[in-house]
């Protein structure tokens, strides 16, 4: 079953999104990012502005639970998962429009937003290997001691839980929300205002205002996140899994620019490199989570003899999603194909 896992993300994946159509918000058209066409004529800060609002309009309701309470882990996991997908394209587009960030807004926005991504990191974890890894290898291994492996993940969960929910709840993170609304000049109603954005640095200290900077800044970044993926992605086979952990950040660092700057890339083009791009970085989370699995099993309450089988089967897991994202990322586009798939402006 768990071998049953990879193979069916790699068919699924690319046709689907991040957030489930019933997780969408009712007004999802009158908050979408503007069209293609029209980002490619605005300059670099009133696209920052307007693609920066997206994320912020789809920052969930928190209840404003005192940081006393946050122990109960009260927060649907639901919001939880939109509030990562918000952090995560935010992140990227500090990173992508960094020249025209303030510096110092620069390094404290992406500070706040990896501390709020880090905080909700392991209930994450601990929600894949409750509710994913380990009903796979249950079916596979029926006579494994699962009531004392059950208790220990339970225990792992509610911890991981709590410390979410703690984060969530906290001064820091609405101050995290204030801050970022105030940055990119969004109003409280979702409106967003150029002209009130705190962090947008003077014109004069940027690459240029004109859109024809902006296009220029796009094709170098969209080079270098694609240069940065090789040679590991060649070598799967060879990567131990730190190394294999820092190319999922790599190609997730490709995917999430390559959405950024949808614009400057022709459909012909992006749509299959940012397809490849997904699979890819879901067959290396499915890696991750492996081997997520293995370091909670050797604290597990079992027989050392149980504990080998489960982390050996782990094992082929981890070998299986590595020779399927290799079979994936040999897909990507050549250099060439993928400059000449790159608009002007």
């Amino acid at each position: 079953m768990l071998g049953d896992m990879t193979r069916a993300t790699t068919a699924a994946i690319a046709a689907s999104g991040e957030v489930s159509p019933a997780a969408a918000p009712a007004d999802a058209e009158a908050i979408a990012p503007p069209d293609a066409r029209h980002m490619r004529h605005m300059s670099a800060s009133r696209l920052l502005v307007a693609l920066a609002a997206f994320p912020l309009r789809q920052w969930p309701s928190l209840p404003d639970t005192p940081e006393s309470d946050a122990h109960q882990g009260a927060f649907d996991p639901e919001v939880i998962h939109q509030l990562r997908i918000a952090t995560r394209r935010l992140r990227a587009l500090i990173d992508v429009f960094s020249p025209w960030i303030k510096p110092r807004w620069h390094r404290r926005l992406k500070a706040e937003l990896r501390w709020l991504g880090e905080a909700m990191g392991p209930a994450r974890d601990a929600d894949v290997l409750a509710t994913t890894t380990l009903p796979a290898l249950r079916t596979e291994h029926p006579d494994i001691d699962w009531p004392a492996i059950d208790a220990h993940v339970a225990k792992l969960r509610s911890d991981a839980r709590a410390h979410a929910a703690e984060a969530l709840a906290s001064e820091r993170q609405r101050a995290l929300r204030a801050l970022l609304l105030k940055a990119f000049g969004i109003g409280e109603d979702g409106h967003a205002d150029r002209r009130t954005a705190k962090a947008l640095r003077c014109p004069s200290r940027t690459p240029g205002k004109r859109p024809r900077a902006l296009a220029k800044h796009a094709h170098n970044m969209l080079r270098a996140r694609y240069v940065a993926l090789f040679p590991d992605c060649r070598q799967l086979a060879m990567l131990d899994t730190g190394q294999l952990h820092a190319l999922r950040v790599k190609v997730k660092k490709a995917r999430y620019s390559a959405e950024a700057l949808t614009p400057w890339l022709r459909k012909a083009v992006g749509t299959p490199y940012q397809g490849t791009l997904h699979a890819a970085q879901s067959l290396l989370g499915q890696l991750n989570d492996a081997v997520v699995a293995q370091r909670a099993f050797e604290d597990m309450p079992i027989s050392a003899a149980q504990r080998d089988i489960l982390i050996g089967r782990l094992d082929t897991i981890i070998v299986n999603a590595t020779s399927r994202a290799a079979h994936i990322l040999c897909q990507l586009p050549d250099a060439h194909t993928l400059e000449r798939g790159m608009r002007e402006g």
